[in-house]
Order: C-alpha cells, then structure tokens, then sequence
C-alpha cells in the first residue's frame, strides 16, 4: 500500500520502560553517542533518505515529538523531553518553529557527578552493565519522567517535574529508535567532563531484556 508503513507505538503514560545496558570495559568515549530514544513516527512524507523518520530536529526533513530516553557515552547519560506545540496523531508532519530542538527538561547523570561514570568510584560504573528504568506516572494531574539506575545495590536517580506537554505523543505511543553517531565536539551531552576535540573510540553497546510495564502492576 501507498504512504508510511505501520510502527509499532509504545504508549508510556501510566507505564514503566526498563533496559539492561552494557557499555563494555572500555566504555564508548568522549565524542560518541549512543541514543535509545522515542518518536512520534510516522511523518505523512518520505525524508532524504526515502523513509518516513522524523525527530524534534527534523533530521532528514521531517520533524516530530522526540523523547530521547537516554543518551549517553562512558562519562554520561542523558534524558530529554522535545516536545512540538502542534502536535497530532502521527502520521503527521510539525513545523519546525513548533518543536522544542534544545530539549527541557532534561535528565542528566555523570558529566561531572560522581553518580555515573567510568570506574569504581562512582556510584554507577559505566563499564559494567546497569539496569535502565523510566517512570511516566501522573501526580497530582501532573506527568513527570522518572529515571532509575540500578547497578548490584547502587540506585540513583532523578525527576523530571513537568512533562505535560509530552502528554498526547506518550498516550498516543511512540516508535522506539537506537543510534549511534560521534562528533569531535559533543559539549552539549558531556562537557562537563569531556574536551574538544574528542575522539570517539566507536566501541559497541548492548540493550537487552527491554520491559514495558504497567505501574499499578508494580504496586
């Protein structure tokens, strides 16, 4: 049939979505990204690649709602809302001034904390596997994001407060997506403990043992 495919679309509001994460000893480096991230795919039109990808920065030429779960490199792990104010049930195409390209709120460990990093020393190591998990329950009529690291009995973890305008693509359900990429200058994910120029060392990482779960099931 003519005109964008069927996604699968993970609906989030209410539910939990858990990753164990092995980065590998050594971890990626300074300089690479590997992303684990959502998107209300699928746009109306093919992009410049020919396929139906969108993004809250309109790679490819199409832009949509973007919910980057996490990413990260050995020194860091990121989480960001990208919200576009336009919104609609996907297949649809924002326009690029309606979508947040920054990102906020955002989520950040490592990058300087002593709570996720490469080595020992911090409460979760990078380079050895760690539990992934986000929360998406609604408070007091409020959607927030909450993220868990677990690694052995180490936890941590951070909120983000007000996500309500992420409401409509999480309820609707969003596309999964993993990517990789590296940039001699990543100052924006892991400045904070990273110099340019960087040079990514462009080792793998592994996601297993994906779990999407209800929170009134985990009570």
């Amino acid at each position: 049939a003519n005109g964008p495919p069927n996604y699968t679309k993970i609906p989030l509001v209410g539910n939990s979505l858990s990753v164990t994460i092995d980065m590998g000893n050594p971890a990626p480096s300074c300089g690479c990204n590997a992303a684990f991230f959502l998107i209300s795919m699928p746009s109306t039109k093919t992009n410049d690649w020919g396929g139906y990808y969108c993004d809250a920065n309109c790679v490819g030429g199409n832009c949509c709602a973007e919910f980057d779960l996490l990413e990260m490199n050995g020194h860091v792990l990121l989480s960001t809302s990208h919200s576009c104010s336009d919104y609609q049930t996907p297949p649809f195409d924002s326009y690029t001034w309606a979508c947040d390209h920054i990102g906020s709120p955002q989520s950040f460990f490592g990058n300087g904390k002593m709570d996720f990093g490469p080595g020992p020393g911090y409460a979760i190591d990078s380079q050895k596997p760690f539990r992934f998990k986000i929360d998406f329950p609604t408070v007091d009529g409020v959607l927030k994001a909450i993220t868990t690291l677990t690694q052995g009995a180490n936890q941590v973890r951070a909120t983000m407060e007000n996500i309500e305008n992420m409401r409509g693509p999480l309820t609707d359900g969003m596309v999964l997506d993993l990517d990789s990429w590296f940039s001699e200058d990543l100052a924006w994910l892991d400045g904070g403990a990273c110099t340019a120029p960087e040079q990514c060392n462009r080792r793998p990482v592994k996601f297993t043992d994906i779990v999407l779960q209800s929170l009134e099931s985990e009570r």
